[in-house]
């Protein structure tokens, strides 16, 4: 029941009739990716894990309203772009009316006409796809190729709040090419892009799992969003990405740090003394002004109470 290929849209069908559900993923099978449940108190976290590209929900079923469902998928950050479609047997104008306050995109009447299903449901999953490359241009830094500030913020105000719900760790690495004016004046600003385009590359490298984000917060300083990640291996990491730029060997004949191209590593694990996304941004900035004070080309992180833990310079 799916199309074996990167770009296959997704498609999530939520039923509490199991016949009404095989029907309808028989129905858009060429369409893509079908994935499925019965259960309506399951869409929500099978929303959020699949990032579908179109959801089509029954709006009555006995473990679920559908529409506090569709409230709770437009809730989400990730998922308030996603058409959301109800199938129902009922057309009365009141029902659609709540329907769409609730968010929905569209509705379906039972019985459905199976060209109509599909020709609508490939609309949305067009138009979808479509607004999440727009998403991915306006979030996208055009020199280096990775997250941009805007596409930076996003993560972290969604991360934050997936933390503060889980409980699970939060980490953030933010990086300064170190005497990067130096470099601009001493070699140009061709060469300057291309130690940017560089450096990038090698932060990203170290942006293994899918929800990890490389991204240029502004001029030669760049961020990594580490979702998950506990402090000895995001301490790992940062020490990773100190050793990969100076192993880069890009020759910096400004630099009264090192021979070559070398980078200043502030560290935040989220605790409980950040307030807030700008309180730990700041806590991991805080951190890294400290590893240029003392001498760039190291790490330093930020403790619980915003004090100093540093990771000397690696040979």
């Amino acid at each position: 029941m799916s199309k074996t290929t990167d770009t296959a849209a997704h498609v999530l069908i939520v039923d509490d009739d199991p016949s009404a559900v095989l029907l309808m993923a028989h129905l858009l099978e060429p369409l893509g990716i079908m994935h499925v449940t019965t259960r309506g108190s399951q869409a929500l976290e099978l929303a959020l894990a699949i990032r579908p590209d179109v959801i089509l929900l029954d709006i009555e079923m006995p473990d679920a309203d559908g529409l506090e469902v569709c409230r709770q998928i437009k809730a989400q950050a990730g998922l308030i772009d996603t058409p959301v479609l109800f199938v129902t047997s009922h057309a009365d104008a009141p029902l659609e009316a709540r329907a769409l306050t609730a968010g929905a995109i569209d509705l379906i009447h039972k019985p459905v006409n199976p060209d109509i299903v599909r020709a609508r449901v490939r609309n949305y999953i067009a138009l979808k796809q479509q607004g999440d490359r727009l998403r991915q241009l306006s979030t996208t830094d055009g020199l280096t190729g990775v997250s941009n500030r805007r596409g930076f913020d996003i993560a972290l105000e969604r991360e934050w709040a997936h933390s503060g719900r889980s409980g699970d760790p939060l980490a953030l690495i933010i990086c300064d090419i170190d005497h990067f004016k130096g470099y601009n004046d001493a070699l140009g600003h061709v060469a300057g892009d291309d130690c940017l385009r560089r450096v990038a590359q090698e932060l990203e490298r170290h942006a293994r799992r899918s929800l990890d984000l490389a991204a240029r917060y502004g001029g030669e300083e760049f961020v990594l969003l580490l979702p998950g990640c506990a402090g000895t291996d995001a301490l790992g990491i940062g020490e990773g990405v100190l050793r990969g730029v100076s192993a880069l060997g890009i020759e910096h004949p400004a630099s009264a740090t090192a021979p070559h191209v070398t980078v200043s590593v502030g560290l935040a694990v989220r605790n409980a003394s950040h307030q807030s996304p700008q309180h730990f941004v700041q806590a991991a900035d805080e951190a890294l002004y400290r590893a240029k004070r003392s001498g760039r080309n190291r790490l330093e992180v930020a403790d619980d109470h915003g004090g100093r833990a540093a990771v000397p310079t690696p040979p």
